[in-house]
């Protein structure tokens, strides 16, 4: 298995896991268009990290994370928006995998915690997870403001910020 930082010729693979994680927490497919795909996760200066993992030079598993730092502490986090094993992939060390490269890469950058949502039916992540070491936060209470007013993009959505790194 390896893991690599995903390609624009990643794009149907990572639809995929997207339209399967979709279902999975059922929610309908993601309109994830390539314009888009390559704005968010390929280019350079995109501003969320993508890696795949493969096998035998298949794509059976993404993870996503963007980079955050509190003011308040002065520390940075990764909030990984999204993680994803093809079924067929499972059990074989791949969601590992691709957790280890989020902490490898959070180390390498000064990071010094990882956080993520997990689906309230989704108890095999929990375990999953729990195995890993994490633990629920019960500090924070999280909040969602959905935006409807937000002018959009041709191609499906507003267009993503570009993030310039010195």
């Amino acid at each position: 298995m390896s893991i690599r930082r995903a390609q624009a010729d990643d794009y149907v693979a990572v639809r995929g896991l997207a339209d399967a994680l979709a279902a999975h927490i059922e929610e309908p497919p993601p309109p994830l268009t390539l314009d888009r795909y390559l704005a968010f996760y390929v280019r350079e200066h995109a501003p969320v990290h993508l890696f795949v993992a493969l096998l035998e030079d298949r794509v059976v598993g993404m993870i996503a994370w963007i980079l955050t730092h509190e003011l308040y502490s002065a520390q940075a986090g990764i909030y990984i928006s999204d993680i994803a094993v093809h079924a067929d992939a499972r059990r074989k060390g791949v969601g590992r995998a691709l957790m280890t490269k989020a902490r490898e890469w959070a180390s390498d950058h000064g990071v010094t915690k990882l956080g993520w949502d997990v689906w309230k039916h989704n108890a095999s992540a929990m375990e999953f997870y729990e195995h890993l070491g994490a633990t629920v936060d019960t500090e924070a209470v999280p909040h969602l403001l959905l935006l409807t007013n937000v002018p959009t993009h041709p191609a499906n959505g507003p267009a993503p910020p570009v993030f310039r790194v010195s």
